[in-house]
C-alpha cells in the first residue's frame, strides 16, 4: 500500500491541503504531523498487518 492509498479524505482538509498530489514522503510527513490524515483501521494479527477498508477485508487476516 502506498501513502496515497492510506490518506483519509473524509472529514479532513487533506484534499484542500493538496495531500493527494504530494509525494509519498511528503504525505507521510503530513500524516506524522496530523494523524487525522491516516486512513483507518489498520489491523495486525499473526498473519500480518492489513488496511481493513472495507471492513470485510479483516476476515482475510483473522
Amino acid at each position: 500500500m502506498t501513502a496515497k492509498e492510506a490518506i483519509r479524505l473524509r472529514g479532513t482538509d487533506a484534499e484542500e491541503r493538496g495531500l493527494p498530489g504530494m509525494s509519498d514522503e511528503q504525505i507521510l510527513d503530513e500524516m506524522t504531523a496530523n494523524s487525522a490524515y491516516v486512513g483507518r483501521p489498520f489491523v495486525e494479527t499473526e498473519k500480518g498487518v492489513r488496511y481493513c477498508r472495507p471492513q470485510e477485508v479483516v476476515r482475510e487476516i483473522l
